[in-house]
């Protein structure tokens, strides 16, 4: 058997190397793309929903275990409010829903009052809702469901949705609900005027459209 030609083995060893240098430039390439990856979904989790973006959507049962869908509701203004019992600034807003709920259910508003208390303080929903006559749909959220989709920084917050399950206002804390300075995207959106100031006469707002009304 012939012997192997000395001259050609610096080249052999030379694309060696060359072949390993790839390698690892391959690897250190899919490493950096996993990295960016893992950094750009974990900072995805944490950026707010801003108005403009579509509402996510959530299925969640109410008090008497009626399943209720935020898409189901496409065609009307939705004020999707999260809460807790144990939030007192959640108490005092709740009354001024009350007052919307009452006056503009019928120009096409869809109140939803989700509730974030976890297991331990479910039991205390029914009783808070009793107490200050709600008649608008109470969600329970024990578990979290909307936790990470609505990347919320506290109780009260408000979400006010529009016919096509647009986001157009976040607010953030309790607002008085029947202080006309509040109600702009909400009348604006259902196209109607409020006609009479709440301070003066708390729960008997009247509306009319702006095309004329009452």
């Amino acid at each position: 058997m012939a012997d192997q030609d000395p001259s050609s083995q610096p080249a052999s060893e030379e694309r060696t190397k060359s072949g390993s240098r790839v390698m690892i430039l391959i690897a250190g390439a899919v490493v950096l793309v996993a990295t960016f990856a893992i950094v750009w979904l974990q900072s995805s989790k944490y950026e707010p929903l801003v108005v403009g973006k579509p509402a996510p959507d959530f299925a969640l049962t109410d008090l008497n275990d009626k399943s209720h869908r935020l898409s189901d509701f496409r065609g009307k203004v939705v004020f999707l409010n999260f809460w807790a019992t144990w939030c007192a600034p959640c108490r005092e807003e709740m009354p001024s829903m009350e007052v919307l709920n009452k006056n503009f259910e019928k120009d096409g508003l869809v109140i939803l009052a989700v509730s974030i208390d976890r297991v331990t303080t479910t039991k205390d929903i029914p009783p808070f809702v009793k107490s200050l006559n709600l008649t608008f749909p109470v969600l329970i959220d024990s578990w979290g469901v909307t936790d990470k989709p609505y990347k919320r920084l506290g109780v009260p917050e408000t979400f006010i949705i529009d016919q096509q399950g647009i986001v157009r206002e976040i607010i953030i804390g309790p607002k008085d609900w029947t202080r006309l300075d509040n109600l702009k995207t909400l009348t604006t959106l259902l196209n109607v005027t409020p006609r009479s100031a709440f301070p003066q006469d708390r729960g008997t707002m009247k509306t009319g459209t702006s095309e004329g009304g009452l």
